[in-house]
């Protein structure tokens, strides 16, 4: 169960890392299902930074599993209870960030924004930490804290639509509006990440030697579609939970 003080940190910050969520049985068949899905098609020779792989979650029933067999989906719906959230696109993501790749973000972006494609938002991002992260410099994701509100802000001033020109940065628009400065997410293999959409992200650097190997859901409730546009003016629409906090 996730504590009072963490539905507050998720309320204030717009995410939360819960620690040790994913046992080690599924954390190793995740390994070897990462693993044949790289050797079967690995990255383009030289390739350095983010490399993702999108596969639907029939094929990849370990990284499936590694979100449903652990109490990871139970801890992602106590945040919208009493409703509940599943996969809300046809596919799991493999990320890797491979080094050598001393990058340090700039801006933030949301996702799914794109200049000529209907906006595709969901209600929580949540991923399962494969390899160490718990110092910078490891391929971190960069969050901007808090920014869920600010882009709240930005939407029911300018329209909902407002950042699909700029495919989802904020600090694009014109005037730009910027969150402050970003910071590496720091975790551990089996923490797990629960996010709010509207939070702001990039990928970090890598400069340690290992590649980074992380599994992302993007998670949505079942109503989320019919009602996608007032949860961007409201952050709490569909957190029940943290409303009164």
């Amino acid at each position: 169960m996730l504590t009072e003080e963490q539905l507050h940190a998720f309320a204030r910050d717009g995410y939360l890392v819960v620690p040790g969520v994913v046992g080690e049985d599924l954390l190793a068949a995740a390994d070897a299902e990462v693993d044949a899905i790289v050797a079967a098609d690995p990255p383009p020779d030289g390739t350095v930074g983010s490399h993702f792989y999108f596969l639907p979650p029939e094929r990849l029933p370990a990284a499936d599993a590694a979100l449903r067999a652990s109490v990871a989906l139970e801890l992602a719906d106590q945040l919208v209870a009493p409703g509940s959230v599943d996969h809300a696109f046809d596919h799991i993501q493999v990320a890797l960030n491979i080094p050598p790749y001393p990058h340090r973000p700039g801006i933030p972006h949301i996702d799914g924004h794109r200049p000529d494609e209907p906006i595709s938002s969901f209600t929580m991002l949540a991923a399962v930490f494969l390899s160490d992260e718990s110092e910078p410099e490891r391929g971190n994701l960069w969050v901007w804290p808090g920014s869920h509100v600010g882009h709240q802000q930005i939407f029911t001033d300018r329209g909902v639509e407002t950042l699909k020109p700029v495919s989802g940065h904020a600090g694009l628009l014109d005037p730009p509006v910027f969150f402050g400065p970003g910071q590496p997410l720091l975790a551990n293999r089996g923490d797990l990440l629960l996010a709010h959409y509207l939070l702001g992200h990039n990928i970090g650097g890598n400069t340690s030697g290992h590649v980074r190997r992380v599994l992302y859901y993007r998670l949505a409730r079942a109503d989320h579609r019919e009602r996608w546009a007032d949860t961007f003016t409201d952050v709490l629409a569909e957190y029940e939970p943290l409303r009164g906090l």
